[in-house]
């Protein structure tokens, strides 16, 4: 019982004042146009926002992107990155664990799926901050990016 609790809290107290990353991605890593967004809740706030991209020279690239509230995007709760290059997005978190995000012009519009980050056949090192799965990290957005 005690052993139960200790876990309790302390999967509380991490969560609660640590740092936490939602990986999503689309595509996977070998594809030519594989995208990822990392978004990070920091004590409770919006933190960090990332994203990377595959160059056509197959390097990864990668930026920090603005917070920019919430807003629907036809009809759906939304929140907004902005790009260093003034370009916004809307990310709209899906009921089946996934994100759409999207321009207001319809030009970029993709589907991002939950991206694992962690030992894959025992090579690799675990991610403690990473959501443990799509709906996890789907609830992230929607308690802190969505508010």
């Amino acid at each position: 019982m005690h052993r139960i609790l200790i876990v309790c809290f302390f999967m509380l107290s991490v969560s609660t004042y640590g740092q936490r990353v939602a990986n999503f991605a689309y595509k996977n890593f070998n594809a030519k146009d594989f995208e990822t967004y990392a978004f990070w809740v920091n004590a409770n706030q919006v933190g960090d926002i990332n994203y990377s991209y595959k160059t056509p020279e197959g390097d990864i690239k990668s930026m920090k992107l603005e917070y920019q509230g919430t807003d629907l995007l036809n009809g759906e709760k939304a929140f907004k990155v902005l790009f260093p290059n003034k370009l916004m997005l809307y990310v709209v978190p899906r009921k089946n664990n996934t994100l759409r995000i999207a321009s207001l012009d319809g030009k970029y519009a993709k589907t991002f799926h939950w991206l694992y980050e962690g030992p894959v056949a025992g090579r690799g090192t675990f991610c403690n901050a990473c959501a443990e799965n799509a709906a996890d990290a789907a609830n992230l957005l929607k308690l802190y990016y969505l508010k």
